[in-house]
């Protein structure tokens, strides 16, 4: 980049938001309204927004120095904008000054394994005993080799199509609670908004 027009320091910042389950239509408005807010600050470069398919959006943000991100961050129309976009969303941020992350993303992180057994556990269970009580009472007679490959097939269609896909999307705020995203070459987490 041409540092005579300051491009040079260029910073990015990418923000990525988990968006609370039924908020997608309230949150594409708000992040309108940052982008269109941010547009207007000295230094702006531009903006672009990202989604995952998985409830997960990708803010990112780009200023031609650090200087002029910093007055959009310390910004009273930015501040009011967090705050109403923290009631629909939960962030997590990286800031660089390296050029390379401008569209390189880094992923949110993986839920630790102790969640992702209980949501597991708790869609399982109750199809477990669902199915086998069915089993039981429409052929009270079948081997039980039958029954568990009839069950098995039943609980892995439905964990992988129906119940999992479900609970993770009205589960991923607590899912993803915690789970610090692995800095990308060239970026430095920074703290939450």
């Amino acid at each position: 980049m041409n540092s005579d027009t300051g491009t040079a320091q260029a910073v990015t910042v990418v923000v990525t938001r988990v968006v609370a389950p039924d908020k997608e239509d309230e949150f594409a408005r708000w992040a309108d309204d940052v982008d269109r807010a941010a547009a207007r600050f000295a230094g702006h470069l531009g903006a672009v927004r990202l989604h995952d398919g998985q409830g997960l959006h990708h803010l990112v943000y780009r200023f031609d120095t650090p200087e002029h991100l910093d007055a959009w961050e310390r910004s009273d129309v930015r501040h009011d904008l967090l705050q109403r976009g923290n009631r629909i969303s939960d962030p997590r941020r990286s800031r660089s000054a390296d050029l390379v992350p401008w569209f390189t993303l880094h992923e949110p992180g993986v839920p630790p394994k102790w969640k992702r057994f209980l949501t597991t556990w708790a869609a399982a269970y109750p199809c477990l005993l669902t199915i086998a009580t069915l089993l039981k009472l429409l052929f009270p007679g079948l081997p039980q080799a039958a029954a568990l490959a009839i069950n098995s097939l039943v609980l892995t269609a439905l964990l992988t199509w129906v119940l999992q896909p479900r609970l993770t999307r009205q589960a991923r705020a607590w899912l993803l609670q915690g789970a610090r995203p692995a800095p990308t070459r060239g970026t430095t987490p920074v703290s939450r908004g």
